[in-house]
C-alpha cells in the first residue's frame, strides 16, 4: 500500500476540523438534491466587467452573475506553480486537492483521488458534463477519470466512457472516432463502445434539440470534431452552451434521487489566450445565460445548490479607459497564457453562504460535498498491488 502523501494528511486534518465546526449548523439546513457547479474557463473579474460593459445600460448593467447573493474569491495556484492550468485547477475543483500541472485527479507521487461527481454517482445521483470544448479536455477530464498526464486523449475518452456518465454534451469526436463528414461512426470507433453500453448518439444541433427525454436516458452529443466555435461564429450545426445545458438539465432532473451537473464555458479561456475581448464578451455572456438559466432551476427546485467559479484567470486583461456608457472602452492584455489572480466564486441555494470570503480552491467541492451529505471526502483512491 502506497504511504499517504502529506498533503492527503494535511487535508483531511484540515476538513475534518471544518466538518466538526459546520455539522450543527448543516444539520439545520434544507438538504443539497441537486448540484449544478458553472465553470467558466479563463475568466477573471475583468472579463465579467467587459461583458457587463457590452450590455446596453454599459456600466449600470446587471448580470445574472451579479443577481447571486454570495460571492468570494478562490485561492487557485497549483502545487508546483502560482499560475495554475486547467488540469491542476479542475483536479482540485474536482477532488479537493492541489496538484502539479498536466495531471488529472492524481496527487504528484501518482495516487490516484476520488472525485466528487463520480462520488455522486456512486450515491445514485444522476451525472452530467457539458462544454463548449472537447469532452475530453482537462476540465472534463479531472471530474471523471485519474491520469498522470491530460495529453493522452484516446485514452481519456476511453476511460471517460467507463464512468456512465448521464450526459456527455461538447466537442471531441475526432478522440471518439466520428467521421468528420458523414458524422458516423468508423468501423473501430472508441464511440461503438457507448453504444454498447446503451447511451443514445446525437451529432448535430437538430439531433439534440429534437431528441425525445426518455425515462433513464443515456447521452452523448459531440458536435464537433475538436473544440466547439466561438459563439459568435457558431456554426449552425453546433447547439449552444445554453441548448446544451437545457437538455443536460431535462435528462439529470428525472433522478428522483438527485444529480450533480458540471457545465463549462470553456471558451472564454481560448477568446482570451489569443487576446480577443470581442470574442471573449460573447462567450461570457453565452454563460452568464446559462447561469441565468440554472438559477431559474434553483428556483424552481428547492435542495438545487448553485455555485459558479473559474479554474483561472487568462491574458491578464485589464480596462484601462472608457465611459460608464460602455462607449470607447479600451482594453489592454498582459499575456497570452494564464495568470496567477485570484478568481471569483458565486453561490446560489442551500448552504450557499459558505462559498463567500476568500477561499483555497480545494474548499469548494469539500463544502459542496458536506452539504450534499457526502461523508469522507476528499479521499484518495485505494491502490492497487
Amino acid at each position: 500500500m502506497k504511504t499517504i502523501s502529506k498533503q492527503l494528511w494535511r487535508s483531511m486534518v484540515f476538513t475534518l476540523i471544518l466538518a466538526v465546526l459546520w455539522t450543527a449548523g448543516a444539520a439545520a439546513e434544507t438538504p443539497v438534491k441537486n448540484v449544478i457547479l458553472l465553470i467558466g474557463d479563463g475568466m477573471g473579474i475583468n472579463h465579467i466587467t467587459a461583458a457587463r460593459l457590452s450590455l446596453a445600460e454599459g456600466a449600470y448593467s446587471v448580470l445574472n452573475l451579479d443577481t447571486m447573493p454570495y460571492t468570494g474569491f478562490s485561492l487557485n495556484f497549483a502545487d508546483n506553480n502560482l499560475v495554475t492550468d486547467s488540469a491542476a485547477a479542475a483536479t482540485a475543483l474536482a477532488t479537493g486537492f492541489r496538484t502539479e500541472t498536466g495531471r488529472l485527479a492524481t496527487l504528484p507521487d501518482g495516487t490516484p483521488l476520488e472525485s466528487i461527481m463520480l462520488r455522486a454517482k456512486a450515491e445514485g445521483l444522476s451525472t452530467g458534463i457539458v462544454s463548449t470544448v472537447k469532452i475530453t479536455d482537462a476540465t472534463p477530464a479531472a471530474f471523471l477519470v485519474n491520469a498522470d498526464s491530460r495529453t493522452f486523449e484516446r485514452d481519456v475518452a476511453a476511460a471517460i466512457l467507463e464512468t456512465e456518465t448521464d450526459v456527455f454534451l461538447g466537442g471531441g469526436a475526432d478522440a471518439f472516432g466520428i467521421n468528420p463528414f458523414t458524422k458516423q461512426p468508423k468501423s473501430n470507433a472508441l464511440i461503438h463502445r457507448a453504444l454498447e453500453k446503451g447511451y443514445t448518439f446525437v451529432s448535430d444541433r437538430e439531433g439534440l434539440l429534437n431528441l425525445e427525454i426518455t425515462p433513464g436516458l443515456k447521452l452523448i452529443g459531440l458536435f464537433i470534431g475538436g473544440d466547439m466555435s466561438f459563439e459568435l461564429t457558431r456554426l449552425p450545426t453546433e447547439p449552444s452552451l445554453m441548448e446544451m445545458t437545457e437538455r443536460a438539465l431535462e435528462v439529470v432532473s428525472q433522478n428522483p434521487r438527485g444529480f450533480f451537473l458540471m457545465v463549462e464555458g470553456a471558451r472564454i479561456d481560448r477568446a482570451s489566450h489569443t487576446q480577443s475581448a470581442k470574442e471573449m464578451v460573447g462567450e461570457l455572456l453565452m454563460f452568464d445565460q446559462v447561469v441565468g438559466l440554472a438559477l431559474e432551476f434553483a428556483k424552481d427546485n428547492p435542495g438545487t445548490l448553485v455555485v459558479v467559479t473559474a479554474d483561472h484567470e487568462t491574458g491578464g486583461l485589464a480596462i484601462t479607459s472608457g465611459h460608464p456608457s460602455g462607449e470607447t472602452v479600451n482594453y489592454h492584455w498582459a499575456s497570452t497564457g494564464h495568470t496567477a489572480a485570484v478568481v471569483p466564486i458565486y453561490a446560489y441555494g442551500p448552504g450557499a453562504e459558505r462559498f463567500s470570503g476568500t477561499l483555497p480552491i480545494t474548499e469548494i467541492p469539500v463544502r459542496i460535498a458536506e452539504l450534499m451529505g457526502l461523508t469522507g471526502f476528499p479521499a484518495a483512491k485505494e491502490m492497487e498491488e
